[in-house]
């Protein structure tokens, strides 16, 4: 018997259900500063039923001066309560303004974030102590000017629990994608993999991972220019379970090219891979692949919104998460309170409904990972409020 399994044998039955059926997202406003983003993931729920959310802080847009990262973590199991920092004397104090966590099977959450210095960073947090490791620095990577919006690492854990980072490089002007792998205790050396040439002014950046059931790992990013231009392509590329690469694959379409502008990826039971983002109009583009290929015959209703982000809804169906509908003059895409339309396995897609009311014109993180996943049916998601500086808002969302 797991120890999840032990767990929710000994907590009262009427905390499980409440957790596991409620029909309205409960939410928590003294989570504390924060924010989050689409294309990482910074949800992990451990085995003993924690929710954690690592995440950095801006009080100023867009360079988010004196920038920390902070480890959050729920008071209450199988729950969304109130919330505490664990071990603020230890968390990284670099001007992280990007991070990416995932969970091992030993209970360790693997963060990924780059310093204001430019240096590619990683730590874990240990959930059993609630206690932050040291540092290691992957290499430096040349960016020290980005701002808040820019999605610029990716992390997820293979079934070995082999933590697989990805991040952005400046490499002669532009933004690139490297990533390395951590296997025996010692990080692979890095190297590029958004295998594409890059001509004047465009970027690869936003990179977003997932792994399938069988091993197989997706990568997919924005090429794109500059903020708010309308010249984006969302790429995918995958490795075999037998390391190989293949080719990068430009989606059809343009996409919105700009900060915080996804694209959001996950992989359902399966094997299906789904993705959301914005195309040039910042309307909602879904896009899934089966085993015939990728397809683009599925799209949700018309709906202009920013940043969409994808969750699981724990019966084999997804959920785009967005903040509210933006005019279709409005490339920026600002709109208040939080949506999401829901579309169940093998059905349609919902409407756009509201699910939060507030000044909530924000990036929205889900928790999701293919391993080391404890607690499925919970789906937890975070926000944060517009104003600076920023304060993160963590809520519960069970179907």
């Amino acid at each position: 018997m797991t120890a999840r399994r032990v767990l929710l044998l000994l907590l009262p039955l009427s905390l499980v259900l409440a957790a596991a059926t409620a029909g309205s997202c409960r939410t928590t406003t003294s989570v504390g500063g924060g924010f989050t983003d689409v294309s990482p993931r910074q949800l992990v729920r451990s085995e003993a039923g924690y929710l954690y959310a690592v995440v950095p802080d801006c009080s100023r847009y867009p360079e988010c001066p004196g920038s920390a990262l902070h480890a959050y973590r729920g008071k209450e199991q199988l729950g969304s309560g109130t919330y505490l920092e664990i071990d603020a004397s230890h968390a990284p104090k670099d001007g992280a303004v990007t991070t990416s966590a995932a969970l091992d099977e030993k209970g360790l959450v693997h963060v990924l974030w780059i310093a204001r210095n430019g240096l590619a960073r990683t730590a874990t947090i240990d959930t059993g102590m609630d206690r932050w490791s040291a540092v290691t620095d992957l290499e430096d990577t040349g960016w020290t000017d980005f701002g808040q919006g820019e999605e610029g690492v990716a992390l997820a854990v293979d079934a070995a629990g082999r933590p697989h980072a990805f991040w952005n490089r400046r490499v002669d002007g532009h933004l690139r994608i490297r990533t390395a792998i951590l296997d025996g205790g010692a990080w692979s050396a890095p190297e590029t993999v958004d295998d594409v040439a890059l001509g004047d002014r465009r970027q690869a950046w936003h990179p977003t991972v997932a792994f399938t059931p069988d091993g197989t790992l997706w990568l997919s990013w924005l090429e794109g220019g500059g903020n708010y231009t309308t010249d984006g392509v969302i790429r995918v590329r995958a490795r075999g379970p037998d390391g190989r690469w293949g080719a990068s694959q430009a989606i059809p379409g343009t996409a919105m090219s700009a900060i915080d502008n996804g694209p959001s990826m996950l992989v359902t039971p399966d094997g299906t891979v789904h993705l959301a983002y914005c195309d040039s109009g910042n309307v909602v583009t879904y896009r899934y692949r089966d085993a015939g290929g990728w397809h683009g015959d599925r799209q949700p209703p018309t709906t202009r919104t920013h940043n969409p982000s994808l969750g699981p809804d724990a019966k084999g169906g997804v959920l785009i998460y967005g903040h509210g509908t933006v005019a279709a003059n409005d490339l920026s895409g600002h709109g208040m309170d939080l949506f999401t339309m829901h579309r169940p396995a093998g059905g349609d897609w919902g409407p756009w409904t509201r699910i939060v009311q507030g000044s909530f014109d924000s990036s929205v993180s889900v928790r999701w990972a293919q391993f080391f996943n404890p607690y499925p049916g919970l789906l937890d998601f975070a926000w944060w409020s517009d104003s600076y500086p920023n304060v993160l808002w963590i809520g519960l969302n069970p179907m």
